[in-house]
């Protein structure tokens, strides 16, 4: 496996874990953790954003990556 695989791998495991976990913390099973109010706002709506927000930032950081690297 090259760097460029295990850089988007990396990448795609954060995002996934992230992902299923915001998932999971606002189903029906853990709706009473989602409700809680944090800043004002229900936590299911910052874990929404969170999710948001690093998909922006490791989309970016990918094609960085991969600019730099086809640059060498």
């Amino acid at each position: 496996m090259n760097s460029k695989e295990k850089f988007s791998a990396i990448l795609l495991a954060i995002y996934t874990v992230m992902y299923f976990g915001i998932a999971l913390m606002v189903s029906a099973t853990f709706k009473d953790v989602a409700a809680i109010d944090v800043a004002g706002m229900p936590l299911a709506i910052w874990g929404g954003l969170l999710v948001i927000i690093s998909g922006v930032i490791i989309t970016r950081l990918y094609l960085k990556k991969m600019d730099a690297e086809e640059s060498e």
